[in-house]
């Protein structure tokens, strides 16, 4: 909820509002729906693994080369998102509330503290997250509630105003966000109870609703060109909460709500490198810090915002969706493929024994 609830709240709702303006909400609903045929996949990946450490398991059955290049891949690609997480906070941290702070300075005492988190453990993590997470889903009702005096959702209407084809184009950046769930298989041996069907079912309403809610409050809020214009619409839905005639200016406690879900996003991507680094101790050290450098590299890169929003929106946000949907179906095939094999050899020998 709150390590892809960071993105499916606040960075994919401009791209969203951008494609398909006043009717983006309805792209989230049918990929809620259609989430639900790539779930499958994810059960029959741990079902067949046993539940174990995934890249162990293809190392177990001789495939160790195989299961040494998905990982270094998911790793440079996990990299990439927290570029783009960190890049998105800096962004909005310095037009929101720091504006001459170095940036450097912020950055590499972000991902310190993030790192720290990340050399615990996930019940470390899961802790830290709950005490978090109580009050970012106070805040959020808070805002909700708060801002329903100036919403008009008759700014909703019409329905399909373009067509259906801007819903359609907007669907795969909803999409980018919701097959993160991919996680839940690399973190699985960590997990003591088998991962359901229900679970990921409430974790697809979840992460439906926190891209739901916000955008149809900036949409009912500012209108769709409005909405469309702005760069951070979950941020300055803020600006507008007010309570009477004297309590307004209420925006800074949006702070908390964004480094908070930045601070757990980043610290569980760490996490899951750490988990499925597939080189020895002795190297992890040298891969630790170029993976360190790399990061801080290309978060400082000297982009315009135009530029990179441009880049968020038609390349980045994409290949997160292509990326997950692929690597999910490589390993189902992959794992089909070796479960049968093993299973093949197992019965060979069985009838050995019996002849």
């Amino acid at each position: 909820m709150t390590a892809i609830g960071l993105k499916n709240h606040v960075i994919i709702i401009p791209a969203l509002i951008q494609t398909a303006g006043r009717d983006a909400w309805m792209c989230c609903v049918i990929t809620f729906l259609l989430t639900f045929g790539w779930i499958p996949l994810l059960l029959y990946i741990q079902k067949k693994t046993n539940q174990e450490k995934l890249f162990e398991w293809i190392r177990k059955h001789k495939w160790s080369g195989t299961g040494s290049f998905i990982s270094i891949t998911v790793i440079f690609y996990l990299s990439l998102a927290v570029v783009v997480t960190l890049k998105e906070t800096i962004i909005w941290v310095k037009i929101a509330f720091l504006p001459e702070t170095p940036v450097f300075f912020m950055i590499l005492l972000f991902m310190l503290v993030c790192l720290s988190l990340a050399a615990t453990s996930l019940r470390t993590i899961s802790i830290v997250n709950v005490f978090l997470l109580f009050f970012i889903f106070i805040l959020g009702f808070f805002v909700a509630i708060t801002n329903f005096q100036v919403k008009q959702y008759s700014l909703l209407l019409p329905f399909l105003e373009h067509g259906p084809i801007p819903v359609f184009k907007s669907m795969i950046f909803q999409a980018s966000g919701m097959v993160e769930m991919l996680i839940y298989i690399f973190l699985q041996h960590k997990i003591t109870m088998p991962i359901r069907f229900r679970h990921f079912f409430v974790a697809s309403v979840i992460l439906t609703g926190l891209t739901i809610g916000p955008l149809l409050g900036a949409i009912a809020e500012f209108g769709p060109v409005e909405a469309a214009n702005q760069r951070f619409p979950a941020y300055e839905e803020w600006g507008l909460v007010s309570l009477g005639h004297f309590i307004e200016h209420m925006d800074f406690l949006s702070i908390y709500q964004w480094l908070s879900g930045t601070f757990i996003r980043v610290s569980l991507i760490f996490f899951i490198i750490r988990e499925i680094c597939p080189f020895e101790k002795k190297t992890r050290k040298w891969i630790w810090s170029i993976l360190f450098v790399f990061i801080m590299a290309l978060t400082l890169w000297p982009l315009s915002d135009f530029v990179y929003s441009k880049l968020l929106l038609q390349h980045l946000l994409p290949l997160t969706f292509w990326v997950f949907m692929a690597l999910s179906i490589f390993l189902g095939l992959f794992v089909m493929l070796l479960s049968k094999r093993s299973g093949g050899a197992k019965n060979a020998l069985q009838e050995r024994k019996i002849h």
